[in-house]
């Protein structure tokens, strides 16, 4: 039975965490000009460029670990995604808000369970077995 159940434990994190990214990137492309602006505005080389490879990346890879299909490579750009987000936005943000501290865990925390898929794997009811 304990063997059945555990795996589950990478479903579940799989179902939760692919929303986190699908929903952003979908807001980010109803209004790119956002991101766009706001890259540009913390000093990002071709903001155009990484708005459009950011908001792509969240949707298509979130949706990639929402249904698990090929979760090992694909946890990585998101890894990337929370990595450049954290120290770009979130831990400079600390200096004028102190509630900023759990914007920076929130990401290490989304960080720690994407690693973890990548070793655990997708789990059960999985597009693809890794």
């Amino acid at each position: 039975m304990k063997e059945h159940c555990e795996q589950y434990g990478p479903s579940i994190l799989r179902l939760a965490l692919g929303p986190l990214f699908i929903i952003p990137g979908v807001m980010k492309l109803m209004n790119p000009g956002m991101i766009i602006g706001m890259l540009g505005q913390i000093g990002f080389p071709a903001p155009t460029f990484f708005g459009w490879l950011l908001l792509l990346s969240e949707i298509i890879f979130g949706a990639s670990v929402l249904v698990g299909y090929k979760v090992k490579l694909t946890v990585w750009p998101l890894v990337i995604v929370l990595a450049v987000a954290t120290i770009t936005v979130h831990i400079p943000s600390i200096a004028t808000n102190p509630m900023g501290l759990i914007d920076v865990l929130f990401r290490l925390l989304g960080i720690a369970a994407l690693i973890s898929l990548h070793f655990t794997g997708p789990g059960a009811v999985a597009v693809q077995e890794d």
